[in-house]
């Protein structure tokens, strides 16, 4: 996957202010670059913002002794004594811890970084990290690496700390790094350097990439490659200035490590249960086709192999009735036995609860009008605790009670 990387120096201002930038593969080739306003980069590709040394400060500051919440709300008070704008104007993000109880910070100015997230926004550019470029060179305990051109450059001092450098020359080293040498042993921990490694900007003509006569006690200078700020490996542990009110939201790709197993476990058990839910359902299903076939041949063996079969049980019951009154006898779903069977439940009714009665083919039909809808409820359950299978029509509002049609059937017509 190829990685757009956006150099923001001191000269960016807005959307419209042209800043380099160069179009990386996996390996960290570069693929494109150049020098063009936000709109006119490559699309659809992931960004890394690469902030320029001199738009970030990197101090060292005891937080107070707060839950993490609170100090983070007081970062930016914290860094006040060392930067000259507002509080509300800097952005601070943490760093690494040091051994004496300090943190590292590093500080930028709110608004710029601001309309720098605003303006990928617009430009529909998907910028999700945005790292100091003081933090780029490689790091090695025991030595500083300085990126000079000649005459300005940066320093990184630590895993989190550097700055840049104002000018020098061959000779004369720029006053900032004397500064910070002579400060190492006044600081907690003294940590002087053994040597500062000076890599040069691959701009720089290799006929001027002459080491600096530099008298910097107690480190010695030493030549390192060339610096290229396009294609130099970006630490997966370099902080990340976008933090905070800046942070971007949370995509799957970067959430879905953490889920994977529980996703495996749940959909593992889904898998299970789907197949335990279709092995009974076609247990179930073998089963009730078992016992059609069982039901029509009871019903062939009766009554011969010459009828039709659609409905077994059905047909088995309507000709059982049939024969029964042939024979004289009454069968469950003629009107006497249905009517003898809903009348000790309408009897208790209020007077003139029932509105009309009308039986046809087995099956008795009860118009009821009861004080309030939920009676019907009460009602039912008594016809069926009764042995009869009831259904109900829909209840409507007749101004002096609820009105609903009862169909009442043999228990065995369910």
């Amino acid at each position: 996957m190829s990685i757009l990387r956006i150099y923001f120096s001191n000269n960016w201002r807005d959307s419209s202010s042209p800043c380099p930038w160069a179009l990386c593969d996996e390996s960290g080739a570069v693929l494109q670059s150049g020098n063009s306003p936000l709109a006119a980069l490559p699309k659809g590709k992931e960004c890394i913002g690469i902030a320029a040394p001199d738009r970030v400060l990197s101090v060292s500051a005891k937080l107070p002794p707060k839950s993490r919440r609170r100090w983070q709300e007081a970062l930016r008070f914290v860094a006040e004594e060392y930067t000259l704008p507002d509080p509300e104007s800097n952005h601070v993000v943490p760093g690494p811890a040091l051994g004496d109880g300090r943190m590292m910070l590093a500080v930028v100015d709110k608004p710029w970084i601001k309309r720098i997230v605003e303006a990928c926004r617009t430009a529909n550019l998907s910028l999700r990290r945005m790292v100091p470029e003081t933090f780029m060179p490689a790091f090695t305990p025991g030595a500083w690496t300085l990126v000079w051109d000649g005459s300005s450059g940066f320093v990184r001092t630590g895993a989190a700390s550097g700055m840049a450098l104002d000018n020098g020359n061959s000779d004369t080293p720029p006053l900032t790094l004397r500064l910070s040498l002579n400060s190492l042993p006044n600081s907690s921990p003294p940590t002087p350097p053994e040597k500062i490694e000076v890599r040069f900007p691959q701009q720089v003509p290799e006929a001027q990439r002459i080491l600096p006569q530099w008298n910097v006690p107690p480190a010695a200078l030493s030549a390192g490659p060339v610096w290229d700020w396009r294609h130099a490996p970006v630490p997966a542990d370099a902080l990340n200035l976008l933090w905070g009110d800046f942070a971007p939201r949370a995509r799957i790709s970067e959430w879905w490590p953490h889920f994977r197993p529980l996703a495996i476990i749940l959909l593992a058990v889904l898998g299970v249960e789907t197949i335990g839910s279709n092995l009974q359902w076609a247990m179930l299903a073998n089963e009730k086709k078992s016992l059609t076939q069982d039901m029509e041949r009871s019903f062939r063996a009766t009554f011969g192999e010459s009828h039709t079969l659609v409905n077994a049980p059905l047909q088995m019951q309507r000709n059982l009735a049939e024969l029964r009154h042939t024979a004289g006898l009454q069968d469950d779903s003629d009107f006497l036995p249905l009517l003898d069977a809903a009348a000790s439940t309408f009897a208790v009714l209020p007077a003139g609860s029932v509105l009309g009665l009308h039986y046809e083919s087995g099956r008795l039909d009860a118009d009821v009008r009861l004080v309030r809808s939920n009676d019907f409820q009460d009602l039912l359950k008594r016809l069926q605790n009764k042995g009869l299978s009831v259904q109900q029509g829909d209840i409507h509002d007749a101004g002096n009670g609820a009105e609903s049609r009862l169909t009442l059937l043999p228990g065995n017509d369910r």
